[in-house]
């Protein structure tokens, strides 16, 4: 990603050039700003626009005048204070029209956004002034101008004067080539655009400093018409936008298998880094649960003991099989490894960790060969390894049904980690409770990794039922916490 220039750069500057006396104008001259600020301040009422008549975005207030009978939709929710998007449509539609799929995304980067409908130039000026105008909005800071198409150009000629930190442009269009904005800025672009063909935008973006291209594979001119399968732009933008933010990320799209987004919470650390991370795959039968179910007694300890997190959706049974679910997952490693710089996360300290149901998937995934997506440590609870158990009873057979459609030994047998051990496995840590119709599978798949020579560790809860969240509150039970952060440590230290 591409870093901000230093503020810093240029704060001795009317010392430098004007001299003792130079410095003193410029002090007065920030004093009557200060004042200007402070009317401005007095001068700003909140805004009160009509909330319901947004039939996009809940909250948002629509149709708010900002000059004459221009007007604008504005999303700044109560709460923190939030940075600033300011969107600017192209030569068609308006306001409510050809960015609305940026609502969303950048209401998950934390941004309050603005798009506005316009005449010229003059009026985006009259409504960044409108919007950064202090105490009518919940905002805080600088704020991000995106623009597509012919926007591009009004979005390019107010940067400086409206102290944007960054520009954003979607199939940007240029009648003449602008001057270089002089900040961070992102361009996004369609290798398939005939409008504004992406050689010369691309080349463009080349000579400017801190710019960033992103291509758009087979993506025309309009963004609205990109392809499920081209979305990874919308994980780039909120990316980019958040920066380095550190803490919780929610509802990142790493995979989209069918054109359906597959999401991940992440948990990112203070400090440098680059950090351990665990991929957590939650339990549920294979059917049910999604990325905060069932695992949430885990966030809060890894999470303080220094590890990135990322706990997965996936897709579930009836609608796939496991074979597919194990392919979700395989998923989920490799955007953490291909995107590690922007986590902070070390690719070589990796782990995964399920629980029933997914501790089958992160057994099997640990047992096969996995290009792009190797681990270096394994965390099953109460996992399930043996479906050839299963066949004999038929009460299971719906079961096995809906998990693996039409199956026989050989198929439960492929998709049972307890016949794919081997020596070369990585570390695996098992955790039990006794009370758990599982305990025996568990026991079955510890004697058998023993007998291999696989390296794992097993930890028993005696009297714990099945499932982590029916443990919470359990004085007795709670050591595992620090059981699995401490080995968790240990396999993944630095040059193991």
């Amino acid at each position: 990603m591409v870093k901000r220039p230093a503020l810093s750069d240029n704060r001795s500057w009317p010392l430098k050039h004007f001299g003792a006396s130079g410095f003193y104008l410029t002090l007065a001259a920030l004093f009557v700003c200060r004042l200007g600020a402070q009317a401005r301040e007095t001068a700003c009422p909140v805004a009160a626009g009509n909330a319901a008549a947004s039939y996009l975005v809940p909250g948002a207030m629509s149709d708010l005048k900002y000059r004459g009978d221009m007007t604008l939709d504005a999303y700044a929710p109560a709460g923190t204070p939030r940075r600033a998007a300011i969107l600017i449509h192209g030569s068609q539609g308006d306001k409510s029209t050809h960015l609305t799929q940026l609502f969303e995304v950048l209401d998950r980067a934390g941004f309050a956004w603005f798009s506005i409908n316009y005449r010229n130039l003059d009026d985006v000026r009259a409504a960044v002034n409108y919007i950064r105008c202090p105490g009518r909005f919940n905002v805080t800071g600088r704020p991000v101008l995106i623009a597509e198409d012919t926007g591009a150009s009004l979005a390019v000629g107010v940067a400086q004067e409206a102290e944007a930190s960054g520009l954003v442009l979607f199939g940007a269009r240029f009648d003449r080539e602008p001057p270089a904005p002089r900040l961070p800025l992102l361009m996004m672009h369609g290798t398939a655009d005939e409008e504004s063909p992406p050689g010369s935008v691309e080349a463009l973006c080349r000579s400017w400093p801190a710019c960033l291209f992103f291509p758009v594979a087979g993506g025309i001119h309009n963004l609205e018409n990109w392809h499920p399968d081209q979305w990874q732009w919308k994980e780039e933008l909120a990316a980019w936008l958040r920066g380095d933010q550190r803490g919780l990320w929610k509802d990142i799209a790493y995979s989209r298998p069918g054109g359906r987004d597959l999401r991940m919470d992440a948990f990112v650390p203070e400090g440098a880094g680059p950090f351990p991370a665990v991929v957590i795959a939650h339990g549920g039968g294979w059917e049910a649960g999604d990325k905060v179910t069932y695992v949430s007694p885990l966030f809060g300890p890894l999470a303080r003991a220094g590890f990135a997190w990322f706990s997965i959706d996936y897709r579930l049974t009836p609608y796939v099989r496991n074979a597919e679910q194990l392919e979700d997952l395989r998923a989920a490693i490799r955007y953490v490894r291909s995107h590690a710089a922007r986590f902070h996360v070390d690719p070589n300290r990796i782990a995964i960790l399920g629980e029933s149901a997914s501790g089958q998937m992160v057994a099997q995934v640990a047992s096969e060969t996995c290009r792009g997506c190797a681990v270096q440590a394994v965390v099953s609870f109460y996992g399930v390894y043996d479906f050839t158990q299963w066949a004999g009873d038929a009460a299971n057979r719906p079961m096995l049904d809906r998990i693996f459609g039409l199956w026989d030994e050989e198929i439960l047998k492929r998709y049972s980690p307890l016949f794919h051990v081997r020596r070369s496995m990585p570390p695996l840590l098992l955790l039990q409770g006794t009370k758990d119709e599982l305990y025996a599978g568990t026991l079955a798949y510890a004697d058998q990794l023993k007998k291999l020579g696989a390296r794992y560790e097993l930890i028993l809860l005696e009297g714990a039922p099945h499932g982590m969240e029916n443990w919470a509150g359990h004085t007795e039970w709670e050591f595992y916490q620090q059981r699995l952060v401490a080995w968790l440590k240990a396999t993944l230290r630095e040059g193991n």
